[in-house]
């Protein structure tokens, strides 16, 4: 058994001198260009430096020979939260100091004929004062085979396995996950790719708990897609999405729905602009039967504008948001829109303290590159609920019938501080300052706290806050 470990790590030393001594390097002194970004791709900075001078260690793939990479991922995240800070969707946060750790492990393998295998652990764990460690197991992430050229021209490419999706357009449905816990699936996805035209056919099995209303076998949801993007001119360019659902519970139903969705895209000059509809139509049946009780009909907006200077040292950006929402909850028909994978970071800020649906969003973003190696920048938000009664923001956490009729609609105003240092090609920091002012209708929602019979106040009134500091190492 001793030799067999012995022989395994000689042939890895092989390979590995093998790689490194074809290996084509830029020394990272001699760079010219700003940083480049690992810091989590789904943040609100869309515009973060990125060195396009940097040439990562590769190594040309032969047909007659077999590479091996490792590679990993680390992120750890402590922030302090206060003021009775409430995410979308979950209850006040009494710990005020939470601890995120995530760690991806794992290597590409590169075969004969352009075939690559990758695999890559995940642990993911948050640590709270009030709740102490939750998940820190080490898990498959990804276990996935990539046929890179199908045809002579390498056009056609075939993926197949355990895999993240990333990210589509504006990711206003399907977004990244490198921010939190690594979100894949078995899937299969079929890419072809030329100048000007990038379509993706894709399967994708989903998991969801059966409610426990079930009593027989569940059926799983199934994520089937067509995802397209045309690139025309550098002012023209536009994605044709068509994604569609079979079988996911949502609201106390089973529903199928159908989603295309179309953006615009480009720049003219020094000014950018990206407009994108979606439309959710579908059926909602009963959970253990066929029976059709209701339809779903949803759909969201987002229209965006921006302008960049000639050295591209700053940018301005602003834009506004529309999920819909759901004006009679009481009946089978679903309005409400369903964010799926949505990343919400980069349009609402790293407040979350809503989600994106049944939500108008108004934002303003500013980034200055102070130089090569930091950044800065300011984004802020003013948000409403479209229906008072539709708990799909993720805000409410008491029952609407334990409060008075609800008038108002102002969810309020946030925003977020942020300075980036990149340490270097693999070691990057961000220290971020998120604040939310709640309006009366976030207020109203929450409750009040009588803990004081002669001064009752609502639980949330203040201003809550979020500091973080983030630490992002990649291999």
């Amino acid at each position: 058994m001793k030799n067999l470990i012995l022989a395994a790590i000689m042939l890895l030393m092989s390979l590995a001198g093998n790689l490194n001594s074809q290996v084509l390097e830029t020394p990272e002194f001699l760079s010219t260009e700003v940083a480049h970004s690992i810091l989590p791709i789904d943040g609100v900075i869309t515009y973060l430096p990125k060195d396009t001078g940097f040439i990562e260690q590769t190594s040309a793939i032969s047909n007659d020979h077999v590479w091996f990479k490792p590679t990993a991922n680390f992120f750890f995240r402590p922030e302090g939260t206060f003021n009775n800070y409430k995410g979308a969707g979950l209850p006040i946060d009494t710990g005020g100091l939470n601890f995120y750790l995530r760690g991806d492990f794992g290597a590409r393998i590169s075969l004969p004929k352009y075939i690559d295998m990758v695999f890559n652990l995940q642990s993911y764990g948050t640590y709270t004062r009030s709740l102490g460690p939750l998940d820190p197991k080490i898990s498959l992430y990804e276990a996935y085979v990539e046929m890179k050229k199908l045809d002579r021209k390498g056009k056609m490419s075939l993926r197949f396995g355990r895999f993240s999706l990333g990210k589509y357009g504006n990711e206003i449905l399907v977004g990244d996950d490198d921010f939190t816990q690594g979100r894949s699936f078995e899937s299969v996805r079929f890419r072809y790719h030329v100048d000007k035209w990038t379509s993706d056919l894709m399967w994708v099995q989903l998991y969801q708990p059966a409610p426990d209303t079930v009593n027989f076998d569940w059926n799983h949801p199934i994520f089937l897609a067509t995802m397209n993007t045309f690139n025309v001119s550098p002012a023209i360019n536009f994605d044709v999405n068509v994604p569609y659902i079979i079988d996911q519970y949502n609201s106390g139903y089973r529903t199928t729905v159908l989603m295309p969705d179309v953006r615009f895209f480009g720049h003219v000059g020094q000014i950018r602009y990206s407009a994108e509809y979606i439309i959710q139509t579908g059926s909602a049946y009963a959970v253990n039967s066929d029976t059709k009780l209701g339809d779903v009909s949803a759909n969201a907006m987002e229209i965006s504008a921006g302008y960049f200077s000639k050295n591209n040292k700053w940018s301005i950006d602003a834009a506004y948001y529309r999920g819909s929402g759901d004006d009679a909850t009481g009946d089978a028909d679903i309005k409400s829109y369903n964010v799926l994978w949505q990343n919400e970071h980069r349009r609402f800020g790293f407040i979350d303290v809503f989600k994106g649906s049944n939500v108008t969003a108004t934002t303003l973003h500013f980034d200055w590159k102070l130089g090569r190696l930091v950044s800065t920048g300011l984004h802020g938000v003013i948000a409403s609920v479209i229906e008072p009664y539709d708990k799909s923001t993720g805000v409410a956490t008491i029952s609407f019938n334990d409060i008075e009729p609800i008038d108002d609609t102002d969810l309020g105003i946030g925003g977020d501080i942020y300075v980036n240092y990149f340490y270097n090609h693999n070691l990057n920091f961000q220290l971020s300052y998120s604040m939310f002012k709640p309006g009366d209708y976030f207020t109203a929602v929450n409750g009040t706290d009588f803990s004081e019979p002669y001064n009752p106040k609502p639980f949330i009134e203040e201003t809550m806050g979020r500091v973080y500091l983030h630490m992002g190492l990649r291999l």
